[in-house]
Parts: structure tokens; C-alpha cells; sequence
């Protein structure tokens, strides 16, 4: 799937990126979104392609309507999407990679609602639907394809090579240690690789892994204060563990510049003992080299002393929009709840990318076997999160125009590791800060710009670790 950062299926990006998205459409068009006489269907699931090339040209024999599907590479699609929106051609369907909060897109006219059939809608597990995030004022505008529960720091290793070696699946931070050092003492194998040059993955896995190590919250926010921590002794542990692993030459060499696709690729060689990755890897080493899927194992994801994983999400958000101006509404549509059937859920699962939202799915597909237990594993492991703009949907506005923070956790990670950070505690406190200053800034604009909000909507004080949040 996308390498893009998957923070993009979380929140906004910020008011720099809605300035160079949300301002070139100018509201509504009429301008037709495909052109011509058939669909246009874009996404940036690499991992999907065949698949999505093959259920394009079933559905429209199905439909009585062309479709034309395109893949953007991830660093690209976002790009893509503006200028076809500047020349008012969006694709009529188009995959979530703008990361912005659902009623600004919206009031900018990028989206269409999705008026689906009740069967389709039965087809979607309980609480699928929420307000804030694939609907606004009970109108479905995204379609959630994509399970909620999941988490992304899996602990996936060559199985063949812990054999070989000698050396059980670790789940605490010891027990990685261990392995890893058995490994380096062996010879033969380089213990580990990571996808160190991607900031955008650094700061993902390492958010995921602090949340897994007990932290309260989701990227720094606490959910029963509101308030920012990225200074939280579980971020300080993490980070030192990876800092270990690198100052104990356990990692390939180039590890510190390789991005997504490099570490994956080196890894699924065959030479080297772990990859951190998320349950998207499967599908990924895939397409880089087949060859490697028996080799594939997992141990979930670590917790410092090996406790039971705990991991909190929030709502499923959008998978797939229709455009706003499109001039083949109807058929989109048709083609929007095609993928809602068993069939496409079946897939998506055996695509063995971002499990699908019938994870009974994955069960009856063609996968390897850790790719199903991982998605079993995520039903009694993942759980609701509170979210602010699903208690109060105005929460949005603020969202629409935070601006986003420069360094981020991923390169305050990247220069701990490189030696240019040497106060980690102190950067992240600072991190902490700078992140509540843009959210306040960002309440300030949307208050005065008329919405209700204030920083008390964030704020859950009866959230509980490891239970489903009802409002």
C-alpha cells in the first residue's frame, strides 16, 4: 500500500496544505470530474494494482460503463489530485490521501455524497459510519473500506533465520535485544533494517510503539487531558531502544537512509533477521520479491516488559470519494458500493495490505498464515479512541487550519540518532509545546471564524485503557 505517511487516514494536514488544496477549487464546479464518456478511477495502493486493474474491467462490464483505472505512485498522488482539481478533471473516484478533515472538503466542493443501498450498508460492521469522519449531518461522503483496528510497529522477522539461529519471537524490548545479539554473534545474518530515512515512518512507528509501551494517547495528545507529552517516559524508551540497536551496529549498513521500499526490499532479500513494518508488509514484499512470503513471521508488536499489547484507534476513516463535480454521480456510486461486496473484501484481504472492514474476510482469502494471525490478533488487541471532532463535529474547523509542526517526532528521532540532537527529553518537550501552540492558534481562527470549539473538546477525562470509548 501507500509508503505515503499514514497519518493521512488520521487528521488534517494543516492550513499549508489546505491552502494549496482547498483554494485553487474555489467551492462547486460543474465542470465534469472523469471527462469523456466513462469513470476515472485513481488510487495509490501499489499493492493493489492487478487486483484494482482487474475489478475495474469486471465492474464495468457489470456497470454498462467504461472505467479507467490509473495508480499514483503515494509521493505523487496528492499532486495528481490538485492539479486534476485545478483543471477542474478530478477522477470521479479518487482514493484518501489528502489527510483533511472531512467537512472542509466538503464546503470545497472535492466530494460527493454517497447515497448507498441498505444492503450495502448492512454489510458494514456496527459503528462503521461516524459523524465527523465519513459523514457530516448523517450524509455518507467516504467510504471506509479499511478495518479500524490495527496497529502499525508489527514486529515481523525471517522465520528461516530464527531457525537457523536459535532465537524465539521476542515480544519485550529484552527479548529483542537478545535476538538481535544472537544474530550479530552468529555471523552470517544482519540482525535488523528499519526504515530509518523516511521521517514520516520514523514518527509512525515510533508514535505506535509509545502507545504500546503505555502512553495515554495517539501522537503525542493524551486523551484524558488533552495536553501534549511527547516528552512521556514510554516516547523516551522507545527512542533509546532504537538508538541502542544502532549504536550496537545491529542495523545494515544504510539503514539510517534507506526509505520504506529500500529497508523492505533489503529485508525481503533474505539476509537479514527484522523488520518494524506494518501489516501492509506482506503485500508489499510481494511485489518486490515472492519468493520471501514463507519466510515471513511476526510477533505483534513489543511492549517493554512483553504486557499484553493494548492499542487505541479511532473511528474508520475514509477509503475512497466520489468527486464533488463529477458528471457520472450514478455510476460512481454503483462502482463506490461494488466494493462493499464479499468479493472485494476478499480482495483487499488476500492484497494482504491494511486488513479490509469485514475482517471475517481474511479468514477464507489466500493469505499467509502470520498475516491471518495478525488480523485476529487486532480484534482483541485494538480499540476505540475517543475523537474530538466525532463529540463535537465543529472540532473540524480547528483541525481544517492547524498548521503543522516543523521538526516533527520523526526528525527529532532522525538527529538523536545522528548525534545533532543530544537533549532528547528537552526536544520533545519542546515538540510538546509547539504542538499546543498550533492547536490553540488553530481553535483562536476557528472561533473567530464562528465555529464552537475550544480545547476542552479534547479532552476525555473518562477514557479507560483497552475499552471501546462511547460518547
Amino acid at each position: 500500500m501507500t509508503e505515503l505517511s499514514r497519518r493521512g487516514f488520521i487528521g488534517g494536514v494543516g492550513v499549508t496544505a489546505l491552502a494549496g488544496l482547498l483554494t485553487a477549487c474555489g467551492g462547486p464546479s460543474p465542470a465534469p470530474g472523469g471527462g469523456g464518456a466513462g469513470l476515472r478511477w485513481w488510487d495509490h495502493f501499489g499493492g493493489l494494482q492487478q487486483a484494482h486493474k482487474e475489478w475495474a474491467a469486471a465492474q464495468a462490464k457489470a456497470l454498462g460503463v467504461g472505467i479507467e483505472y490509473t495508480y499514483n505512485e503515494p509521493s505523487k498522488a496528492v499532486e495528481a489530485l490538485q492539479l486534476a482539481n485545478q483543471s477542474q478533471q478530478l477522477p470521479d473516484i479518487y482514493s484518501n490521501v489528502l489527510g483533511l478533515p472531512l467537512s472542509a472538503l466538503v464546503e470545497s466542493g472535492w466530494l460527493h455524497a454517497i447515497t448507498l443501498s441498505d444492503a450495502a450498508m448492512g454489510r458494514f460492521p456496527e459503528g462503521t459510519f461516524v459523524e465527523g469522519v465519513t459523514m457530516l449531518d448523517g450524509v455518507v461522503y467516504g467510504l471506509p473500506l479499511m478495518s479500524d483496528r490495527q496497529y502499525w510497529a508489527c514486529t515481523w522477522y525471517n522465520s528461516e533465520i530464527a531457525q537457523d539461529v536459535g532465537f524465539e519471537p521476542p515480544h519485550s524490548y529484552d527479548e529483542l535485544r537478545a535476538a538481535l545479539k544472537t544474530i550479530a554473534d552468529d555471523g552470517r545474518y544482519v540482525p535488523m533494517t528499519l526504515a530509518l530515512g523516511d521521517s514520516g515512518r520514523v514518527r509512525d512507528q515510533v508514535d505506535d510503539l509509545a502507545q504500546a509501551a503505555g502512553f495515554p494517547g495517539w501522537q503525542g495528545l493524551r486523551y484524558d487531558t488533552g495536553e501534549y507529552a511527547y516528552d512521556d517516559d514510554a516516547y523516551l524508551n522507545v527512542v533509546e531502544l532504537v538508538k541502542e540497536i544502532s549504536d550496537s551496529g545491529w542495523l545494515l549498513p544504510g539503514t539510517n537512509s534507506f526509505q520504506v521500499p529500500d529497508a523492505r526490499g533489503r529485508w525481503a532479500a533474505g539476509n537479514v533477521g527484522f523488520f518494524i513494518d506494518g501489516p501492509w508488509s506482506p503485500g508489499g514484499v510481494r511485489a518486490l520479491n515472492e519468493a520471501h512470503l514463507p519466510k515471513m513471521a511476526v510477533a505483534g508488536e513489543l511492549t517493554p516488559e512483553g504486557e499484553d499489547l493494548v492499542i487505541t484507534r479511532g473511528a474508520p476513516a475514509p477509503t475512497f470519494f466520489a468527486a464533488g463535480n463529477t458528471s457520472h454521480a450514478e455510476a460512481a456510486i454503483e462502482l463506490l458500493e461494488s466494493f462493499t461486496q464479499d468479493d472485494y473484501q476478499a480482495v483487499l484481504a488476500t492484497g494482504m495490505d491494511q486488513p479490509p472492514i469485514n475482517l471475517d474476510a481474511v479468514a477464507g482469502a489466500d493469505v499467509i498464515e502470520p498475516y491471518a494471525w495478525l488480523v485476529e490478533d487486532f480484534r482483541t488487541r485494538v480499540f476505540r479512541a475517543p475523537q474530538p471532532q466525532v463529540r463535537n463535529v465543529e472540532v473540524n474547523e480547528a483541525l481544517a487550519v492547524q498548521a503543522p509542526v516543523a521538526p516533527h517526532l520523526g526528525d527529532i528521532v532522525q538527529g538523536y540518532l545522528g548525534g545533532d540532537v543530544t537533549d532528547l527529553r528537552g526536544e520533545l518537550a519542546k515538540l510538546s509545546d509547539t504542538c499546543s501552540q498550533s492547536l490553540d492558534s488553530a481553535i483562536e481562527r476557528a472561533s473567530a471564524a464562528g465555529a464552537s470549539v475550544s480545547r476542552s473538546d479534547w479532552e476525555f477525562p473518562d477514557w479507560r485503557r483497552g475499552v471501546d470509548y462511547a460518547y
